[in-house]
């Protein structure tokens, strides 16, 4: 397999947990208090007097929902990942598996989708509830495919962005810190970018195009908007996800083929290789011996 016993055995242990399923409910629990909650504003400041009104609320509601979605994917995938490399590291354990028969691809590969198996269960949880936008009306399914489509790929960026920071790493503190930073850097720098700051246009492409392709952000937007004629079905999808999808993918996978290759060289530690030559230096020094009359 793929992926190795480390994900093999979370898939397995991960649903005799308890708090597995409580954080999947609250999750979509949450997701649904927002959307009662806009109808409560909705239906408390105006009147809703037609299948118009509906529409619009629903047109004004899922973009807000998939942003938030997003926004939680990308967090919580960078830092579990990170935070459990990171504990892998503290307990020691991470030079046990590097003793054992598996490969670098299943170490770290299996390493990053069982950190990130709670979060791509509650991602497929709340696909249900985006659903019942569509009752309201001005939101399609293609939409509600894109959007997952984008923030999937994007989570999964996120999660071998912080794996690979984690994995190069010493402290846990730096590779928490530094996961966060760099999702930040990566968002507000494609936004700067879609402000026209650097151009309209690079090699005759418009940056909104740009920002598209590498922002997550600006790619569920896209896939959220409704106010375009992108047709339906299968190329419904492709025309709101555009280029990010694929460009996510690659750059997971670059991520993720670095650590492969790093994995070895960068653990265990330079503390730890050191701690270890001044054990075996005590252990094998000459005892004293008793001075002679």
């Amino acid at each position: 397999m793929l992926a190795g016993p480390v994900f093999s055995r979370e898939l397995v242990t991960a649903p005799r947990r308890a708090r597995f399923f409580v954080s999947r409910a609250a999750y979509v629990a949450t997701l649904f208090v927002l959307i009662c909650t806009a109808w409560l504003v909705l239906a408390g400041t105006q009147q809703v007097q037609n299948v118009g009104d509906l529409a619009r609320f629903g047109g004004i509601l899922f973009p807000i929902l998939a942003k938030l979605q997003l926004a939680l994917a990308l967090f919580f995938s960078a830092l579990f990942t990170a935070s459990a490399v990171a504990q892998e590291k503290d307990r020691r354990t991470l030079i046990l598996l590097l003793m054992t028969r598996m490969t670098n691809s299943q170490l770290v590969l299996g390493r990053l989708l069982a950190s990130m198996l709670n979060v791509l269960v509650m991602l497929f949880a709340a696909a249900p509830l985006l659903m019942i936008v569509v009752l309201f009306g001005g939101v399609g399914f293609p939409q509600i495919a894109s959007v997952l489509a984008v923030t999937l790929t994007a989570a999964l960026a996120a999660g071998s962005l912080g794996s690979l920071i984690a994995l190069w790493r010493d402290k846990t503190f730096q590779a928490l810190a530094l996961s966060v930073l760099a999702l930040v850097l990566w968002i507000a720098a494609w936004e700067i970018v879609a402000t026209g700051a650097f151009g309209r246009q690079w090699f005759g492409v418009s940056h909104h195009t740009w920002c598209a392709t590498f922002s997550p952000w600006q790619a569920v937007v896209l896939a959220a908007n409704g106010n375009f004629d992108a047709g339906s079905g299968v190329f419904a999808i492709l025309s709101r996800v555009g280029l990010f999808v694929p460009t996510a993918l690659l750059g997971a996978a670059l991520l993720n083929l670095i650590a492969i290759v790093r994995v070895r060289v960068w653990n265990p530690s330079r503390e730890v290789r050191s701690a270890g030559t001044k054990s075996e230096g005590t252990d094998t020094a000459p005892a004293d011996t008793a001075p002679t009359a």
